[in-house]
């Protein structure tokens, strides 16, 4: 049996660029929807379950798509937030909540919350799990802040953080997890989820 194509539900271009790298060939197909309206049954989505939230998201996420598929696939959504300190921290809304988030996290790391939902279109068969990560800061120059956020790249990362960035790498300190993950797409757990489908 031909093995099944696989369609990656984001459009994320740091998700497409990981996924590539690692060798995958692939589509990309978008979900349309209001991803604060899922709160996971948390009234205030900012008190949710960071496991709960983003496995809920990643779903509604497939939920959107599977209608527009018109062949069998192997169908990967995800999601991803950060938590700091038992909040759920999303996209900053303005530069300054971006410059407070970044100064955040030299003193507590931020925990990203990575979310992978595979389905299998052809069985029906969904296998989902959540990859956690952290990263801590050293001072970082307030110039340098300036600078991420004027380059705009930052303002659409949960949390008010990237690990890439030309400037901001230089003020990376302990992390613990694996780059892929605090980016969005933990690969290792993609590859689990993707080969348990496969078998499924």
């Amino acid at each position: 049996m031909a093995e099944l194509p696989i369609v990656l539900g984001s459009s994320s271009k740091w998700r497409q660029r990981v996924f590539r790298e690692h060798g995958y060939t692939f589509t990309t197909m978008t979900a349309d929807i209001d991803e604060k309206a899922v709160n996971a049954g948390a009234g205030d989505r900012s008190k949710a379950d960071p496991r709960a939230l983003t496995l809920a998201v990643a779903g509604a996420k497939a939920a959107a798509i599977l209608p527009k598929l018109t062949t069998p696939c192997l169908l990967i959504t995800s999601d991803q937030v950060v938590a700091y300190q038992g909040t759920i921290r999303e996209k900053p809304e303005t530069a300054e909540e971006c410059r407070r988030f970044l100064k955040c996290y030299e003193t507590t790391p931020a925990v990203t919350c990575a979310a992978i939902v595979v389905t299998n279109t052809l069985t029906g068969q969904v296998y989902q799990d959540v990859s956690f990560a952290s990263q801590l800061f050293h001072p970082i120059p307030d110039d340098v802040i300036t600078r991420t956020i004027e380059r705009g790249d930052i303002m659409s990362c949960c949390g008010g953080f990237m690990i890439d960035d030309v400037e901001l790498k230089q003020y990376l300190s302990v992390r613990e997890g694996t780059e892929d993950s605090i980016m969005g797409l933990p690969m290792d757990l993609v590859q689990r989820l993707l080969d348990e489908a496969r078998r499924g």
